[in-house]
């Protein structure tokens, strides 16, 4: 009997700390360095997916979708789309919030209108990090209102932990062994795409079951 095939996850981030060596030009990535977003996926799912295209936030296309005010609204329908064309069953994405309190919003739009928009939508495993990333990294080392920081005093904590901001290798081993279970729950942005994880890829052992 044919095994059944494994669940395709499409990745998308703001950079090399989100993507490790699946950042850049699609012919030079690859699986030798995981990042961040990788990581936490495998922590919630160690097997039965794999990942099937990533793409960085600053080359994604933006889908012209009718009354979408915000760019971030078309960054999450261009994500889509890049992963319906790569064969994806689902999009997994981190967008940092940095300074902008509307992005949390327009990208939960853009979540609510890949179902109703695209025909064959993927699945959604998405959401803002709040301040951005490092917040995420220091709410897994149990640190709280994690999204009440400014990004620059999210990075100046990690680096008052021995951790740069673009040292990815250190940001994935917070990922690697951290208790998914004990993240701090006024770190939001976080437990929700946690949740999320878990709720779309246990489910989704054979691909095309929905």
């Amino acid at each position: 009997m044919k095994p059944p095939e494994k669940t395709r996850v499409f990745l998308v981030g703001e950079g090399e700390n989100e993507l490790g060596s699946r950042a850049g030009a699609p012919a030079f990535q690859s699986d030798k360095r995981p990042g961040v977003l990788f990581t936490l996926l495998t922590r919630v799912q160690p097997s039965g997916w794999v990942v099937g295209g990533a793409r960085e936030w600053k080359s994604i296309r933006k889908y012209n979708a009718r009354g979408a005010t915000h760019e971030d609204t078309r960054h999450v329908l261009g994500a889509a789309l890049d992963a319906i064309e790569a064969g994806c069953d689902v999009l997994a994405f981190s967008r940092d919030i940095d300074r902008d309190p509307a992005r949390r919003d327009a990208v939960a739009e853009g979540i609510r209108r890949v179902s109703s928009i695209l025909s064959a939508p993927p699945e959604v495993i998405g959401g803002v990090a709040v301040p951005a990333l490092g917040g995420w990294i220091l709410a897994l080392l149990g640190e709280k209102a994690t999204e009440e920081l400014s990004p620059l005093r999210a990075q100046a904590m990690l680096a008052a932990k021995g951790m740069m901001p673009d040292d990815g290798a250190a940001l994935v081993r917070v990922a690697e062994g951290a208790d998914l279970d004990a993240v701090p729950q006024d770190a939001t942005s976080l437990t929700e795409w946690i949740a999320r994880a878990r709720a779309v890829l246990p489910r989704r052992t054979v691909r095309g079951a929905r």
